[in-house]
């Protein structure tokens, strides 16, 4: 029998009357825009938050616009001042990335595009591409894989990672042998090979193993592989699920099969895991959620519902949490919901662990729209003292063009 825990937002209620009010949830909390995207050759439409590198300078994204249109590569100080250091031209280096970076120790930044890549293909399958700190400020781009939208998979979205050897996993949302995404391998040149290598882990065939997978891929402690897919599964709302490495390769088991209800539906991001093995997620909610935050053994026990986003008069379901929660030092969870809350256009929130799994929710920063932002996509990047990061997508169309901004919270 499943135990589901609901939360409801603390009394400190957030106070956002006009789009100047920058009035925050929680005494002494503010939030800042640190840089705001112009849509020129700067970019735009960040997407997928933000990595730091041991100097604390950032790293991210962007879906769209620079010089060629198709996105940038960019790096931001904390105090604002942003700089692109690649621009993708969505031709053979790939283009629209939407997936936040992966940062190792060198320095090195490793992420996806969803399109561009196969130049023979009207737009591409996307790539996997590597960018290395050079000198005098210089950058070295590399493409180490692009994708044919065929058995090695096509259009990735989530974020990579990589273990102690140097090998990069991910995941496609669609192409494989079952046509609905898989999970795959990259390792590195070895043995006088001059190119990296491919190996797919898993091939999802949209029965109740999910498929179309959006996220990235958790290298969990006890050596099996932990991730979600956004559909598919015995309910069609997605499921959870793990990865086991034998003798013959790697066998696949569902641990949670979402029922598009009260313990959500459609996670579009991966997972976290804490120091006692527990597994988190969010869900961006289907049908009759607005999303959720939630928690799980690595067998699928105790699967629990942290936090149900409690949407705004507007909101519509998919409008919760876009992107997977982050946990500082002592235990509280981050994240960002899509375009929910007091003004339609997303939140920043946190969740303080209480006793028997109890969580108390607190909307830190609700976007305010226009100038001020909306559409927080990103996770959140934790900084020293406990100050948070991350972008927000922004908007355009008749009411104005404002391709988004880079933010800052001081707790």
């Amino acid at each position: 029998m499943r135990t589901i825990f609901v939360v409801t937002l603390s009394t400190a209620a957030l106070l956002c009357t006009s789009a100047t009010d920058m009035a925050l949830a929680g005494k002494g909390v503010t939030e800042t825009a640190l840089y705001s995207f112009a849509g020129g050759n700067d970019g735009g439409f960040p997407q997928g938050g933000l990595v730091a590198n041991a100097k604390g300078t950032m790293f991210g994204v962007t879906t769209s616009d620079g010089a060629d249109h198709s996105g940038v590569i960019f790096e931001v100080t904390k105090k604002g001042v942003e700089t692109p250091i690649y621009t993708f031209t969505g031709g053979s280096d790939g283009g629209d990335p939407q997936a936040g970076l992966m940062i190792d120790s060198a320095g090195n930044l490793y992420g996806t595009t969803y399109m561009g890549g196969d130049t023979e293909a009207p737009n591409g399958y996307g790539t996997v591409f590597e960018l290395s700190p050079g000198k005098k400020r210089t950058w070295d781009f590399n493409v180490l894989w692009t994708f044919s939208g065929g058995d090695d998979g096509g259009w990735p979205s989530g974020r990579l990672t990589m273990d102690a050897n140097g090998n990069v996993y991910g995941t496609t949302t669609e192409g494989g042998t079952g046509v609905v995404g898989t999970v795959f391998e990259l390792s590195p040149p070895a043995n006088g090979n001059s190119g990296w290598t491919e190996t797919i882990l898993y091939n999802f065939t949209g029965n109740n193993d999910g498929g179309e997978p959006m996220g990235n891929v958790l290298l969990g402690s006890d050596g099996n592989i932990y991730g979600t897919t956004a559909g598919y599964g015995a309910d069609n709302y997605g499921v959870v699920y793990k990865l086991t490495p034998g003798n013959g390769g790697w066998s696949q088991s569902v641990i949670h099969a979402f029922e598009g209800d009260t313990d959500g539906g459609a996670p579009r991001d991966g997972l976290i895991q804490d120091g006692n093995g527990t597994l988190y997620g969010t869900t961006a909610g289907f049908a009759n959620s607005y999303g959720t935050v939630f928690s799980t053994n690595t067998d699928g026990s105790d699967y629990a519902v942290l936090y149900n986003v409690t949407g705004c008069q507007y909101c519509y379901s998919g409008n919760g949490p876009w992107q997977t929660v982050s946990m500082d030092s002592s235990g509280n969870l981050y994240g960002t919901t899509y375009a929910d809350g007091t003004n339609n256009n997303g939140e920043v929130f946190k969740l303080t662990p209480g006793q028997n799994n109890q969580w108390t929710a607190t909307v830190l920063y609700a976007f305010q729209g226009g100038a001020q932002s909306n559409y927080p996509y990103s996770t959140v990047l934790i900084g020293k003292g406990n100050k948070l990061y991350g972008t927000s997508y922004g908007s355009a169309g008749e009411y104005g063009f404002y391709p988004g901004n880079i933010w800052e919270i001081k707790q």
